[in-house]
């Protein structure tokens, strides 16, 4: 019995080396979501003073699985940037007040109903910078046809 020659077939070639897949998103630019509080406002009407400590570790929590989520599914989720001209009277002087004035736009991340946390976002850092228990930030009317009858009339809230 005559051995045949062996012959390396199409497929048999070693696997290249495998790279393991990060599970981190990846958000803007090629870099995760962070957070930076050094800039949140800890007086005024939307301080930074969430009360009671279970919805402190709620917020916190919520803010951690933002971390989780490309700009399109956090953008699904309901949150947006708002124009700082439309914001309400009080949220506007409080942006002079603590020389925030500048900004043309905050960034409303949607938690739950009417939580919101209102930040400065820069590329893939986020500064918060106010809490909003109460959609006291920017007033918006419950249903399509209050909007639309706003709209109309030119308000800005």
């Amino acid at each position: 019995m005559v051995k045949q020659k062996k012959v390396a077939k199409f497929g048999a070639n070693a696997a290249p080396v495998k790279r393991p897949v990060v599970g981190e998103p990846i958000y803007e630019g090629g870099h995760p979501l962070a957070w930076r509080f050094s800039h949140t406002d800890r007086g005024g009407p939307f301080a930074w003073n969430i009360e009671p400590a279970e919805k402190f570790h709620e917020v916190i929590h919520k803010l951690v699985q933002f971390e989780t989520k490309n700009w399109n599914e956090i953008t699904a989720g309901g949150s947006h940037y708002i124009a700082t001209n439309k914001l309400t009277d009080e949220a506007r002087t409080r942006l002079i007040e603590i020389q925030k004035d500048d900004l043309d736009a905050l960034l409303s991340l949607r938690l739950t109903g009417e939580n919101r946390v209102w930040c400065v976002k820069s590329d893939h850092i986020v500064r918060p910078l106010w809490w909003d228990e109460g959609h006291g930030v920017y007033k918006t009317e419950r249903d399509k046809g209050d909007r639309a009858k706003r709209r109309r009339r030119g308000d800005r809230g």
